[in-house]
Formats: structure tokens, C-alpha cells, sequence
């Protein structure tokens, strides 16, 4: 039964429908005998109660059109290729291997594997990174080195990522990232742009008036051009561990600054190989396109593009064959020559122990070395195999030996199992379970011969790149690491050595003096070409010389554990840059408790000390000491550094890095931490070579104590190489003092300027955005926004919209995402991917055209007004009227003119994208 507060709370909301049912209802019983003729009325409203509590506002019919639907993709396929590749071992072959790393698996090595694609396709991008490799890495490779080892490196690396893109984007359902995101983030932008236009009261520059109503809402891309760089290569940066190999992810690193490692895992993430795809990328490929995409004139034309009713080419040739995906491409072009990165041939060699063992015992650490013993079981046995003087008792050995290679590496439950191909299993299976004379099939067989291959590939691709970068291969080549002998080394001892650091330091010693104190000191040119092995008894002089004058020192200056120090306060210093502006600086208080009041000695002093300079401390402090679990600066910031309340906040936890490092032992007697406390010269990385060579590595290396010096060493090297000669200068424009690097001359455009021009920091002004496109889902409810918002539909229109939108709303949905799909079909035709890649190529490399006139541009732009007109319906033109469809092509024309605002766009639809690809960012 119907609860009567319903009927009351329904009555009084529709209120003229009630009082016309109950006027209705007295005139039926006023002229009861006519009640067969009120019932038809009485049925229609009926009808109409029974249809308005089905139908609401928010209830659709389902789709009319089954036909046209798309097919849908099942994201989570729980064993398709791309799940078995990610989970299944490499080794074994078992999902969830425990015994193997869990990074051990085809899809971290060889993400390209089983990836085919049509020969013609695969020679377009080959050419494409080939153009990439030569305009931006071979223009000056060529001038350092004629080894193609890098470059081989890089190919490798570009594979890898092409790979890891391409599965990515298979498994990617683009109706839906179209029609549920990147539409509504488009409409959500054309809303913005209609309401900052609509409250300026449709007057000024569109573009200038929708950043200001953005203000820092806008994209950080957006800041400036060098912030746009900059974000492409944290973009970049943060999908490394995704499209990068392992090996290029552990490659050496090459730091500039304290903020090139990660604070929270202290890791470096800026690295030899990844630092040059991160520019190549950034750079060269996703900076160029996003320019060019946000360039009206190719957006106009890319309109009409759309709106022409010129039928697609058919392909004129047959289908090219299915090859490797850039297995071409990544082809080693020369061969590694260097005696330090030994052949797999010459590592397994039984004939070389001293090399194989090394191998050995770093395949035992990674619970591999089954790989290695049936590669040597499988090669011994082929070549007894192979004999042919073998007799039938040597038939029957042959065929127990099989058998034991099945039962320890082939056998489904076996410990040390193998993942090989199943028609290789199952070929050896019957072997095995065959007389002894089926052992002969195997001469002429493949199945022996390609498990051999597998594992040999496994060895040579998977193994021996780790281990050359292990322990075990470094400790083969150069022994121990030295911390102990160099510990050894830096200990007084009063025996004659044959060679020290101190006699190494004799005979760069005056490498860091002026030309005239070298002259004056007249050193032998010789000296240059002496080897380090033959240095003189002189040399050992000079060493007792240094010795000696280290132990006249004052250490007592240097036992910093009976200093305290704390920061009273900030300070501001005048900016010698532009004496308009001031930066601030930390105020160090330095009290030494072993000084008495009275000696000459201070007690008490002050440094001040920059926010850099921190961190240029725990760098160097890192460089000697290693990591200081205990004493970590908190994560440096690049910006914002010079302002008082951010240089105030940082105080206490400068203040609290300072006091734990002075309780450590083994600092004690640090000279870097000596000089940050006394020196009122600026402490970074520049100030080394002002320290006289000789007193420099005896003194730096025994109050460092030397443990980790890899960093300082090839620092040093490079200090006492001569410096090379300076480029000539180039004038900024506008200035006579500045230079103008190339980077920045490439990122000053004429359509974008300096983007919003407010360098590194968001601008000041902050409003809440509105958000009427949130509520809004699906492609028909978006039109029926723009018909409202932007075309300014009369409401009679928008009613009848909204009627249909309960009708069709699901079939024309369905419908688009079905024809979003027949297109995608289309586009990724053979013959038309060939034609993407080398327009990209064009647009990217090959550009010659002269720069479009502005006419050319305004002729192009009233194409597209056209089109656009020509493209919507005449019942819409009709219904919206003359006037209001102009009028609302040509503002939703003039919001893509604007190359300020489709850059913004472009970032926001690249974000979407970015995250669909890679949903592990989220």
C-alpha cells in the first residue's frame, strides 16, 4: 500500500497536475453516465504516473543499436601474455618463482619478445630513431669517439622503451579514454575558457583573460618555458624504472648537484644513460611535439583534415611479413673490443678457470648456476655425440646422460628445471623414455641444439651484463677494493714503501699553482711522462717533508668533538647580482669548549653559511664518509630558496644536521667540516682547487679517512686536466652582459614567448575554478553542454534534447565508441601507420617550409569556420537559429587559436594519457 505522505509530498510538488486530476475527477462524478467516455482520460494519466515513477531525469534506455558496440577489452585477463610474461621466471619458468629474482622474468630483459609487427612499419621507425640517433647524439659523439658501443647501448635502450610503449598501448582501450576522459577534460577547458570570457563580458584578449581567471590553477607546465622543460624531464624521469632496462637504470652516475639524489630511498637518479634519454625525449622529441600540437595553424588544419569527406587510401601493395619489432634497429653495429668485458665464450671456457670460477660463484648468488652446468653438460655432450667412432656401449652412456639432463633440467617437478619450449621437452621425453639406440636421433635433431641455445641466451643476455657489474667481476679484474690498503696506506709508518698517495701527490703537486709559481719553480717537463712505479728516492724526501709538516699542525683545532654550534638567528645579505634584492642566510654560532678564556686561541665565533652550501657539505661528507643514516639533510628544493619564512623553517633542522654531526667519531677530525665552521670563504664544490695539491691528498685523504673515493677521484682527475678553451660569448637580447645558451634560444617561440613568464613559482592569484563538467558523464551530455553553454540553445531545444537523451543517450554512446573503434582500425593499417611515422618524422626533422604568412594563416582559419558550419545539421541550424550557431563556432574556433590556452590543454590530455599508460603513477 502507498504511504499517503508520499501521495501528499508528490501532490503538492506537482501541484497543477493534482488539481487538474481533481477537477477531473468531480466532472466524472458530476456525469458519472458518461464515465466510459472519461475513462480514455482517466488511462492517460495512468499511464503518465506509471511512465513518470519508471523515468527520471537520470534513467536511460539501454542501447537500441547492439550491432554497434565495441568490443570490449578485459583489462585484468589473468593469464594473457603480457600477465604470464611479468609473473612466469625466465630461469624455470615457474610463476612466482621463489628462488630467482623477481625481476628475472622475459618482460624486464626482453620486452619485445613475441611482438611482431609488419616489415614496413618496423623500417619507418627504424629510420625515425636513426634521424633521432644522428641529429642529436652522433653531432658530437663523432667528436670523441669512433666506438659504436654506446650508441649500440642507446638502440638497445630506445628498443626497450618502444617495447614497453607498444604492449602498453595494446592493452589500452581508447573509446573509453576518449569518451570518459580526454572529452571531458577537453569540455571541461572549453567551459573555463566560455565562463573567464563571459565574466570579461566578451571583450579583451580571450587568451591573456582565461590565464588570469586560471591564475595558479594553471598547469606548472605553464610557469615558464624553462618550468615546461623541466617538467618533461621529471615526466620522464618518473617512467624510468618502467621503459628503461635494468642495466641502464644501474648504470654509473654522474651528479652535478645535491638534489640529483633521492632523499627518501638516497638513491641517484641521475645516471649516465638515463640522463641522456631523459634529454633526448624531453627535448628533442616530447617539447617539439607538444609545440607543434598546440600550434593553431596545424590544429586548423587538422580540422579540416577531419572534415573532409575525401575517402581514406587504400593500400596499393600486399601486406609487407611480420619481423621482430625493431629487432633491425637494435642490431649491434661493432663489436666490443675492450679486454675488460670479457665474451661469454671466454668466460665459460673449462680451459680458463681463473675466469669461469669468478662466474661460477656470482651465478650461485643469483641461484642460477644450473644454467651454467647444462650449458657445459650440454656441450660435452654434443661433442661425444657427435663422434663418429662411437661405439654402442658409448651409445648407452650417451642415452643415461640424457636422461639425467631431462630428470635434472627438463622434468616438470625437477629442482633445477629449466624453462624450455614444450616441443623441446617433449622431444627429449621421448628420447629418454626410448631404447638407447633412439639416442642417435639427436645427431640430426634440433631439439638438443636449440635447449643448448636457450640457455646460452640466457646466459649471454640476462647474466653476464649483471655480472659485469657485480662484485665478483670487479674483484677478477682489479682484486679487493682498496679501502683497506689505502687505510693501510695512510697509517705513519716509518718502513720505506715502494709507492704512496704522498709521492703521487709529489708529482701533481704543483698542478694547481699559477704559471708563474710553476715557472719559478722550475719543474722538469719530464716529469709528465714518469711512471708511477719509478719515482725517486727525492720523491720519498718530500713524502717525510709532508709527513712532518702534517705533524706540526695544530690537530687540537681539528678535535671539533668539543665544539658547539648552534643558529641563533637568519641574516640578510644584499644580492650581488641586482643590489635591488637580498637573500638570506643562516647565522652559525661556533663555541669551542677546550679553549679557556685568556688564550689566544678563539672560543667563540660566527659563520654564515647559504641553503646550498648544506648540501654541498653532505655531498662532500657522502663522497668521503659514505651514506649518514643518522645525519640527512632534509630534500633539497631547486626554488623558493631565498625567502625569509622558508630560510626561518629550515633553522631548527640545519641546526639539528650540524650538532649530529659533530658527535660522530670518525668526523672528529674532518677537515670539510673544519673548514664549513671556519671559513668565511663560500663553502661549495670550488673550493678545492685553492688547497695546494700535495698537503691537499695527504691531508684530505687521512682526516677523511678515504672510504668511499670514487667520486673524489674522478674529480681530482679531471681537476688536473687543462682547461679548454671558452666559446665565444653571445649576447642575450637585451642585454650586453648575459649569455644566451642554446637551450634557451630553442625554447624562446613566437607563438608561446615565456608561456605565463613567472619562472619557477606559480602565479599569486587564487580563485575556485568552477566545476560544472564534473557531474557530467558521456558523450551526448557533454554536446548537451556545449549546446547549452556555448550555443546558447532556446530552452524549448534543450527539453527536447533532454527527452532524448532517455531514448538515445546509451545508443549514440555506444555508437561513438564503436566508430572511435572503426577508425583506430583504420588508422593502424600498415600502409597508414608508414604515413604517421613520416609525418612526425617531417613535422619533427625535415620542416624546411618557409614560415606560413599570416594571410596563408587567416585563409586556413576561415576553411576550418566553414567546415565547422558545414558540418552541423541544418535542424540544428534551424533550431539554434542563424545567429546563435555562428556565434558559437566561431568562440569555440577562437578558444583553439589561442596558443597559450592549447598548450595548458595539452599538458592536462598528456597527464590523462600518461596515467592510463602507466596507472602504477597514480
Amino acid at each position: 500500500m502507498i504511504p499517503w505522505y508520499l501521495l501528499k509530498f508528490y501532490a503538492q510538488r506537482h501541484s497543477k497536475f493534482t488539481a487538474s486530476c481533481i477537477v477531473l475527477l468531480i466532472i466524472n462524478l458530476l456525469f458519472y453516465n458518461l464515465f466510459h467516455i472519461f475513462l480514455i482520460l482517466w488511462v492517460f494519466i495512468i499511464g503518465v504516473i506509471f511512465a513518470y515513477s519508471l523515468l527520471s531525469t537520470t534513467s536511460v534506455l539501454p542501447n537500441l543499436l547492439p550491432i554497434y558496440s565495441k568490443k570490449s577489452k578485459h583489462k585484468n585477463l589473468g593469464d594473457d601474455e603480457l600477465t604470464l610474461m611479468k609473473t612466469v621466471c625466465t630461469v624455470c619458468g615457474l610463476r612466482r618463482c621463489p628462488r630467482h629474482r623477481p625481476e628475472l622474468n622475459i618482460l624486464a630483459f626482453q620486452p619485445w619478445t613475441n611482438l611482431d609487427i609488419h616489415k614496413s612499419v618496423d623500417d619507418a621507425l627504424h629510420e625515425f630513431f636513426n634521424i633521432v640517433l644522428k641529429e642529436f647524439v652522433y653531432t658530437w659523439y663523432r667528436e670523441l669517439s669512433e666506438d659504436e658501443e654506446f650508441v649500440d647501448e642507446l638502440r638497445t635502450n630506445f628498443r626497450f622503451l618502444a617495447s614497453v610503449m607498444f604492449r602498453r598501448m595494446k592493452k589500452l582501450d581508447v573509446p573509453e579514454l576518449v569518451t570518459k576522459r580526454l572529452l571531458r577534460a577537453s569540455v571541461q577547458h572549453i567551459d573555463l575558457c566560455v565562463q573567464a570570457y563571459k565574466e570579461a563580458d566578451y571583450k579583451g584578449d580571450i587568451q591573456q583573460i582565461v590565464l588570469d581567471f586560471m591564475g595558479s590553477n594553471v598547469h606548472c607546465a605553464m610557469w615558464s618555458r624553462k618550468a615546461e622543460l623541466e617538467y618533461l624531464r621529471r615526466l620522464v624521469e618518473s617512467l624510468f624504472p618502467y621503459i628503461l632496462r635494468p642495466q641502464a637504470l644501474n648504470s654509473s652516475a654522474c651528479f652535478t648537484e645535491a638534489d640529483d639524489y633521492d632523499m627518501d630511498n638516497f638513491v641517484p637518479v641521475l645516471k649516465s644513460t638515463c640522463a641522456l634519454v631523459r634529454e633526448l625525449l624531453a627535448g628533442a622529441v616530447l617539447l617539439p611535439t607538444l609545440d607543434a600540437i598546440a600550434n593553431p595553424d596545424l590544429i586548423n588544419n587538422l580540422l579540416l583534415v577531419f572534415f573532409d569527406k575525401t575517402p581514406p587510401p587504400q593500400a596499393t601493395e600486399p601486406p609487407s611479413p611480420m619481423v621482430p619489432f625493431l629487432g633491425q634497429f637494435s642490431q649491434a653495429r661493432a663489436r666490443n673490443q675492450s679486454c675488460l668485458r670479457l665474451e661469454l665464450k671466454d668466460v665459460i671456457n673449462p680451459e680458463c678457470p681463473e675466469i669461469l670460477y669468478p662466474f661460477m660463484q656470482f651465478l650461485k648468488s643469483e641461484a642460477a648456476v644450473n644454467v651454467l652446468q647444462f650449458c657445459l653438460a650440454c656441450s660435452d655432450f654434443n661433442r661425444r655425440i657427435l663422434n663418429p667412432d662411437a661405439s654402442q656401449s658409448e651409445f648407452s652412456d650417451l642415452h643415461s646422460t640424457v636422461k639425467d639432463l631431462y630428470n635434472v633440467y627438463c622434468a616438470p617437478n625437477a629442482l633445477d628445471r629449466i624453462k624450455f619450449d614444450d616441443d623441446i621437452i617433449e622431444t627429449l621425453r621421448e628420447v629418454v623414455e626410448g631404447p638407447p639406440d633412439q639416442v642417435i636421433k639427436l645427431r640430426t635433431s634440433a631439439p638438443l641444439f636449440k635447449a643448448y641455445e636457450h640457455a646460452y641466451n640466457l646466459l649471454e643476455n640476462n647474466f653476464l651484463p649483471m655480472f659485469h657489474q657485480s662484485d665478483d667481476y670487479y674483484s677478477m679484474i682489479c682484486g679487493d677494493r682498496p679501502n683497506a690498503l689505502l687505510t693501510k696506506q695512510m697509517s705513519r709508518q716509518t718502513k720505506k714503501k715502494d709507492f704512496t698517495l704522498a709521492q703521487f701527490g709529489n708529482k701533481l703537486k704543483d698542478v694547481f699553482k699559477s704559471a708563474d709559481e710553476r715557472l719559478s719553480n722550475n719543474i722538469e717537463p719530464a716529469l709528465d711522462g714518469m711512471s708511477l712505479n719509478s719515482v725517486s728516492q727525492p720523491s720519498v724526501c718530500v713524502e717525510e717533508e709532508l709527513e712532518d709538516a702534517s705533524l706540526d699542525c695544530d690537530h687540537s683545532m681539528h678535535d671539533l668533538s668539543s665544539w658547539r654550534v648552534t643558529i641563533p638567528r637568519i641574516g640578510a645579505r644584499p644580492d650581488p647580482e641586482n643590489p635591488r634584492k637580498q637573500y638570506f642566510v643562516f647565522i652559525i654560532d661556533i663555541r669551542r669548549l677546550d679553549v679557556e678564556e685568556g688564550e689566544e686561541r678563539k672560543q667563540q665565533w660566527t659563520v654564515a653559511r647559504r641553503y646550498a652550501e648544506f648540501y654541498v657539505l653532505e655531498q662532500k661528507l657522502t663522497e668521503f664518509h659514505g651514506e649518514l643514516l643518522e645525519c640527512q639533510l632534509p630534500a633539497k628544493k631547486s626554488f623558493g630558496t631565498n625567502k625569509h619564512d622558508f630560510t626561518e623553517g629550515k633553522k631548527s633542522d640545519f641546526e639539528n644536521y650540524l650538532q649530529k654531526l659533530l658527535t660522530k667519531p670518525h668526523l672528529r677530525n674532518s677537515e670539510l667540516l673544519y673548514q664549513f665552521l671556519t671559513s668565511e670563504h663560500e663553502f661549495s664544490t670550488s673550493f678545492l682547487p685553492g688547497i695546494k695539491l700535495g698537503k691537499f691528498v695527504k691531508t684530505k685523504l687521512v682526516k677523511e679517512k678515504g672510504q668511499h673515493l670514487d667520486e673524489f677521484l674522478v674529480t681530482f682527475a679531471t681537476s688536473t686536466e687543462a682547461s679548454k678553451p671558452k666559446s665565444s660569448k653571445l649576447s642575450r637580447r637585451g642585454s650586453d652582459t648575459s649569455l644566451m645558451s642554446t637551450s634557451s634560444d630553442k625554447l624562446s617561440g613566437t607563438h608561446f614567448d615565456n608561456n605565463m613568464n613567472f619562472g619557477f613559482q606559480p602565479p599569486s592569484s587564487k580563485r575556485d575554478l568552477p566545476h560544472q563538467v564534473k557531474d557530467i558523464d558521456g558523450a551526448f551530455d557533454y554536446l548537451l553542454f556545449l549546446l547549452k553553454n556555448v550555443f546558447r540553445a532556446p530552452e524549448w531545444f534543450m527539453g527536447l534534447m533532454f527527452s532524448a537523451r532517455i531514448l538515445l543517450k546509451e545508443t549514440v554512446e555506444n555508437y561513438l565508441d564503436y566508430h572511435i573503434e572503426y577508425k583506430l582500425s583504420q588508422v593502424t593499417q600498415e600502409h597508414r601507420l608508414v604515413g604517421l611515422v613520416n609525418l612526425l618524422k617531417e613535422i619533427l626533422f625535415f620542416d624546411d617550409d618557409p614560415p606560413r604568412s599570416d594571410e596563408d594563416k587567416r585563409i586556413r582559419y576561415a576553411s576550418a569556420y566553414k567546415e565547422l558550419l558545414d558540418f552541423l545539421p541544418d535542424v540544428l541550424h534551424t533550431a539554434l537559429g542563424n545567429s546563435n550557431t555562428r556565434e558559437g563556432c566561431e568562440l569555440l574556433l577562437q578558444i583553439f587559436q589561442q596558443p597559450k590556452l592549447n598548450k595548458q590543454l595539452s599538458y592536462v590530455l598528456l597527464d590523462i594519457v600518461v596515467q592510463e599508460l602507466f596507472p602504477e603513477l597514480k
